[in-house]
């Protein structure tokens, strides 16, 4: 595993959602709250384009927002992993998404390619609320359930 990144669950915390960038794919994997088990991985979104799925949030509706960096956009994906939408940023490495109220506020780095807005905070207002934060333990390592 290269580049783990971005964690969340479904609304009902029974599926947990993992972003590998390098892989340019969201796992989903099945989660037990009680007991903390992963199991069953499988890809959940495969990305096509040519920047990589970085940080992500979940909207109260269940949609994954999920920034991607090289690409200047950040991704509304429903419930069944499909594309529904996506917002343009005028920076190009756009890296982790967070709700603020209907807000979606977004941070940019540099990628190795300096240009106005590296390093910038954006905000769209995207009608829609972010979920509660999840407070979650896990069984094992990680690192051995969530490879891709």
């Amino acid at each position: 595993m290269k580049i783990p990144n971005s964690i969340g669950w479904s609304l009902d915390h029974k599926t947990l959602y993992f972003t590998h960038s390098t892989s340019r794919v969201i796992l989903a994997y099945d989660y037990t709250a009680e007991t903390g088990e992963i199991t069953n991985g499988r890809p959940f979104y495969n990305h096509e384009g040519p920047g990589e799925p970085d940080g992500f949030k979940v909207d109260v509706e269940g949609n994954l927002w999920s920034a991607v960096y090289g690409e200047s956009r950040v991704l509304k994906i429903n419930t069944e992993g499909k594309l529904v939408g996506q917002i343009m940023f005028p920076a190009k490495c756009m890296t982790c998404p967070v709700f603020v109220g209907t807000e979606l506020y977004v941070t940019s780095a540099s990628g190795g390619r300096e240009s106005e807005y590296a390093g910038d905070i954006f905000k769209f207002d995207v009608g829609v609320k972010g979920v509660e934060p999840f407070q979650f333990k896990i069984k094992e390592d990680i690192s051995k359930t969530l490879k891709a």
